[in-house]
């Protein structure tokens, strides 16, 4: 039916159409991909998504170093020991000489 449609107009009116098609796809199209919520905003939105989930594996990790240095410091005592002698500390009845 819709061919015997375009069977009855003339050049001009086919013409026409052809332009109002084109344009309402183009339009469509550019709407599709430049819009708020369109293909642009989603590959940008993508590609954050991606950071961030980098960024979150990369801080799981150090999560997991330090839970192992927080267990280790709750555990092994010499090992507390070393870093706060690293840090300064000093036992009872311990005196420090600093020579200049």
């Amino acid at each position: 039916m819709a061919a015997t449609l375009l069977q009855q107009l003339n050049y001009q009116e086919r013409k026409k159409i052809v332009i109002f098609s084109l344009a309402t796809i183009s339009l469509l199209l550019a709407w599709l991909i430049f819009s708020p919520t369109g293909g642009l905003k989603f590959f940008s939105v993508n590609q954050e998504l991606t950071s961030i989930e980098q960024d979150n594996a990369s801080l799981r990790q150090e999560n997991e170093v330090l839970r192992q240095e927080i267990h280790r410091l709750k555990t092994d005592s010499d090992y507390l020991e070393q870093v706060a002698r690293e840090r300064g500390l000093l036992k009872r009845d311990e005196m420090v000489f600093v020579f200049k």
